[in-house]
C-alpha cells in the first residue's frame, strides 16, 4: 500500500509555495480519466504546472487501459468490459511571461482487447481479486447500461475516433502557482457513450513547491460545468469538482518517480448503480526519464481505487514532451 503524504507534509508544502526555488524539472504528467462513463460527461482533469519556456512546447501521451465493471441489481445494470486507447497531442505556447495558451486533440479506440489473460495471471499472483473478471468472458467487448426507467443501451466497440478538442488558457500567478481555464468542444466522432456531445468548461488551479533537493509537491483543485445533454439527461449532474495531490522524487540527475492521487466528484445521480452515482479516485504513478538530448519521457500506470469495481483495472501510460 502506498503511503500518501500526511498533514504535516502537506502543510509544509503549502507554506513553501511562495518561497521554494523553482523545481529543476517540469511537473508531473496530466491526468484525464480513461473511464468512458466519466469522460462522456465531465471535463475536469489534472493540469500540471507549465513552466515558462521559449518557443512552442509539444506533448504526446498514449494511454491504454483495461476496463472491467459489473454492477447489477433488480432495477439497473452496468457491464463495462473493454480495452480503451487514447493518443493525446497537446501544443502550448507562452504569451508573455505570465500567460500561455494550449490545445489538445486525441485519437481514441475501444476494443475487445488482449490483456485479460495477463491481468488474470497478475491478479492470481498478487492476490488482488477482481470478481468481475471471474464472471465476464475473456477478451470479449461488452458495454451495456440498463437504467431504472427500463431503457437499455448497448454501446459499440470503435476501432478509432476523434475525441473532444480541449482549448486552454493559463495564467501563472507566481513561479509556483497557476490557474487554467479549459473548454472542450463537441468534436468527438465516436459512437454514443464515449464523448460528451456538448461543450464543457473547467477551471483548475495548481500549486507546486520544492520540499527539498529531491522531493517536489504538486496539488490542484478544479471545478467544471457541463450542460445536460443526450440520452442520459434525467440522470446527469452538471457541476463537477476535482482534487489532486502528488509527489515527485528526483532519484538521479534528471530522472524522477512520481505518484499522484486524483479525485473526481459524482457524474450521475438516481441510477441505482454505485459505479455511476459515486465519486471516483485514481492513483497515477510512474517515472519521468530524460537523456542528455531529446524529450522527457513518461512511463507509468493508473489504477482506480474508488468506487469498488474497479472500472479501470489497469492503464498503461507512455509519452514524451519537448
Amino acid at each position: 500500500m502506498v503511503r500518501l503524504p500526511g498533514r504535516r507534509t502537506l502543510g509544509l508544502a503549502a507554506s513553501l509555495v511562495c518561497s521554494a526555488p523553482l523545481a529543476r524539472a517540469q511537473g508531473m504528467p496530466p491526468y484525464i480519466s480513461m473511464n468512458p462513463i466519466l469522460t462522456s460527461r465531465s471535463g475536469v482533469y489534472f493540469q500540471p504546472y507549465v513552466d515558462q519556456a521559449p518557443g512552442t512546447r509539444v506533448r504526446i501521451l498514449l494511454d491504454y487501459a483495461s476496463s472491467v465493471e459489473l454492477a447489477q441489481n433488480p432495477l439497473a445494470e452496468l457491464i463495462l468490459d473493454a480495452e480503451l486507447l487514447r493518443l493525446d497531442l497537446t501544443v502550448s505556447h507562452d504569451v508573455g511571461a505570465r500567460y500561455f495558451v494550449a490545445a489538445s486533440a486525441g485519437f481514441n479506440g475501444a476494443y475487445d482487447g488482449f490483456l485479460d489473460g495477463p491481468l488474470n495471471w497478475y491478479h492470481r499472483v498478487t492476490g488482488l481479486r477482481v470478481a468481475a473478471r471471474e464472471v465476464l468472458p475473456k477478451n470479449l467487448f461488452n458495454y451495456i447500461l440498463v437504467l431504472p426507467d427500463g431503457r437499455r443501451f448497448r454501446r459499440s466497440p470503435a476501432s478509432g475516433f476523434l475525441g473532444d478538442v480541449r482549448l486552454i488558457g493559463g495564467w501563472r500567478h507566481t513561479r509556483h502557482w497557476q490557474t487554467v481555464l479549459a473548454v472542450t468542444l463537441p468534436t468527438g466522432t465516436g459512437p454514443g457513450g464515449y464523448t460528451r456531445g456538448t461543450i464543457s468548461t473547467s477551471a483548475v488551479t495548481t500549486a507546486r513547491a520544492a520540499l527539498d533537493r529531491r522531493w517536489t509537491y504538486e496539488g490542484s483543485a478544479g471545478i467544471g460545468l457541463t450542460p445536460r445533454h443526450g440520452e442520459l439527461t434525467d440522470y446527469q449532474r452538471t457541476v463537477f469538482a476535482s482534487l489532486s495531490s502528488g509527489l515527485r522524487w528526483r532519484f538521479s540527475g534528471k530522472q524522477a518517480g512520481f505518484i499522484n492521487l486524483f479525485y473526481q466528484s459524482r457524474n450521475y445521480h438516481s441510477t441505482d448503480l454505485h459505479a455511476l452515482n459515486d465519486r471516483e479516485m485514481t492513483l497515477d504513478y510512474g517515472f519521468l526519464l530524460r537523456a542528455r538530448k531529446g524529450p522527457e519521457w513518461f512511463l507509468g500506470m493508473t489504477e482506480d481505487i474508488e468506487p469498488n469495481g474497479p472500472a479501470i483495472d489497469l492503464s498503461f501510460r507512455i509519452g514524451a514532451r519537448w
